[in-house]
């Protein structure tokens, strides 16, 4: 996992991390790339400054910006030696043991720890979980570790990406998940992150849908564009994280009981009898459309389906 310093500094700039909201969870601990010396002053100088002198943190600096670019055998800078540097009360979580105050974790099994929840002002989660196959647990464990009014900033695939990790988000994914969170989703943006080249992973291209298309040359279909999604999401209330049920493709009204689950988990606090009552209007409504419908095009339905009128 590795990002550069703009997302942390944006945070800042836009009020989201303060020397007052300085609870920082890391989902996986960060490596930070090609940072600049000015960018980790103002980062130091926006939380109110550093403990150390001067001089010691001219040479700390000096440092941090030289293992900042990636070398063969050396470990690369670690986000929690700039927050070390600063006021920020950092964590991270991760299956393998960090630098500074890492929870070992697991987001495919473990539940977070009840002295984490409702904790944190700052979730970061660029470039985690979509190495993670238990994406409600990764979600769930964010939500629970923000204090109400706190943010998210999700920095993840969108496409390309073809061989890293096990999935790209949608910005469909983003909004839904908001919507069933009552977030106040105040970022979404996409950014250049290079490309992949379908040829380098030896799968074997063909011409149509279906794998009784014959095989054939991509051409210039071999380049596909890697995008990273941004998401900034703040947290509204304290009710239970609640996935979405995404059913656009789907033929009819959602089952009831389907219904019921999702809006348990999230927490609605109508009763399953007014949850009846929307899903009968639901399916009310469809059968009126279609009988509407019906006498529109002048059909009448017989025991073979819909036929013409006599």
């Amino acid at each position: 996992m590795g990002m550069n310093l703009d997302g942390p500094l944006y945070l800042q700039r836009n009020g989201h991390l303060t020397a007052e909201k300085n609870r920082v969870l890391d989902i996986g601990p960060q490596t930070i790339y090609f940072v600049r010396p000015e960018q980790i002053s103002e980062f130091i100088a926006n939380q109110g400054g550093t403990a150390i002198s001067e001089r010691q943190l001219t040479v700390e600096i000096d440092r941090l910006v030289r293992f900042s670019m990636p070398r063969e055998r050396e470990r690369t800078t670690m986000f929690s030696e700039i927050t070390d540097l600063t006021n920020i009360d950092y964590d991270s979580i991760d299956v393998c043991p960090g630098l500074s105050n890492t929870k070992v974790m697991d987001l495919n099994f473990d539940r977070l720890p009840r002295r984490m929840r409702g904790r944190y002002d700052v979730v970061f989660n660029f470039g985690t979980t979509e190495h993670i196959v238990n994406q409600w647990n990764c979600f769930d464990v964010i939500h629970q570790a923000l204090k109400v009014g706190g943010v998210a900033y999700h920095q993840l695939p969108a496409s390309g990406y073809l061989d890293h990790g096990y999935y790209c988000y949608t910005p469909l994914f983003f909004k839904e998940i908001a919507k069933a969170n009552g977030y106040e989703l105040l970022k979404l943006a996409v950014s250049p992150a290079g490309n992949s080249f379908v040829d380098e992973l030896g799968l074997q291209p063909i011409g149509g849908d279906t794998l009784l298309m014959e095989e054939q040359h991509l051409g210039e279909n071999n380049r596909i564009p890697a995008l990273n999604i941004h998401a900034l999401m703040r947290k509204t209330s304290d009710r239970r994280f609640g996935a979405p049920l995404e059913i656009s493709t789907a033929h009819g009204v959602v089952d009831l009981r389907m219904l019921v689950r999702y809006r348990a988990a999230a927490g609605d606090a109508r009763t399953p009898l007014q949850l009846w009552i929307g899903w009968a209007r639901g399916r009310l409504q469809i059968r009126t459309k279609f009988r509407q419908l019906r006498a529109r095009l002048g059909l009448r339905t017989g025991r073979g389906g819909l036929e013409p009128k006599a």
